[in-house]
């Protein structure tokens, strides 16, 4: 397994911890340790998520950097193409 894919498999780990925190708070709005854990998953995900695309580039659209004046998303595989280094 290569450090693009280690890493890209942390951050969806961390998302998918994201979104099932998110539906329990949406039950139990007020349990703290639920919030707590959001918080912590929210920050682990934040930092894998800038560590990826440091390395490695955006991981959605919403990041892609306009400033060539060239829409640079499609240079490059997209994360889920599992594309070789």
């Amino acid at each position: 397994m290569t450090d693009k894919e280690k890493l890209l498999g942390r951050v969806r780990m961390y998302d998918f911890a994201l979104v099932e925190v998110i539906e329990y708070l949406d039950g139990h709005p007020d349990n703290a340790a639920a919030l707590k854990y959001y918080n912590e998953m929210r920050t682990a995900f934040d930092k894998a998520a800038a560590e990826y695309e440091d390395a490695f580039g955006p991981l959605t659209a919403r990041e892609v950097d306009t400033c060539s004046g060239h829409w640079t998303w499609i240079d490059d595989p997209w994360p889920w193409e599992g594309a070789e280094d």
